[in-house]
């Protein structure tokens, strides 16, 4: 999967930072779990032989997906954790299929999916609305992002991995 050019990543960033610095924790959370609710929609009734296909050579799975956004989740909420407490953190290591493969059935991913859930949920209340947001994170596309802004990003990037997750349900040969 290509990402964005650097117009869409310098207007996903400015948008990841607006909303960020402008609404606090619990007017985020709405949003941030309107994304995972996308995921969790898309890979609703998959079973593991939709949950394997894949669609072209190179492509990830349904599966590889979700375990990409299960292992991404768990990142993003200690560099959050970190940067909340004023903490460095690193940059957030994306799990690749290629060299994290997944060995849970997708059933299993849902469920520790909907549990990372309410934990990534909790986020919202562990922090005040007035943190200081001058610590920041490496994003490998979207740059330095502050604790907020990395709440924000995992909106997005559930939301995309939805439409990565459709994308492949309307594939040619996608199993019935």
């Amino acid at each position: 999967m290509s990402g964005p050019d650097q117009d869409e990543r310098d207007r996903v960033r400015s948008y990841l930072l607006s909303q960020a610095e402008k609404y606090g924790w619990l007017e985020l959370w709405p949003r941030i779990v309107e994304g995972r609710l996308a995921f969790l929609e898309a890979i609703r009734g998959v079973g593991e032989p939709q949950g394997d296909f894949r669609p072209d050579e190179g492509a990830w799975t349904i599966r590889e997906i979700a375990h990409h956004v299960l292992l991404g989740s768990r990142a993003v909420a200690v560099t959050i954790e970190r940067l909340g407490v004023g903490e460095p953190a690193d940059q957030v290591h994306w799990a690749d299929p290629a060299h994290a493969p997944a060995v849970e059935s997708l059933a299993e991913l849902r469920h520790e999916i909907l549990a990372d859930s309410v934990a990534f949920s909790n986020l919202a209340t562990r922090f005040p609305d007035n943190v200081s947001l001058e610590p920041t994170a490496p994003h490998d596309m979207f740059g330095q992002l502050h604790c907020r802004g990395w709440f924000m990003f995992q909106r997005v990037h559930d939301q995309d991995h939805a439409r990565q997750v459709q994308a492949i349900k309307d594939a040619p040969g996608y199993p019935a």
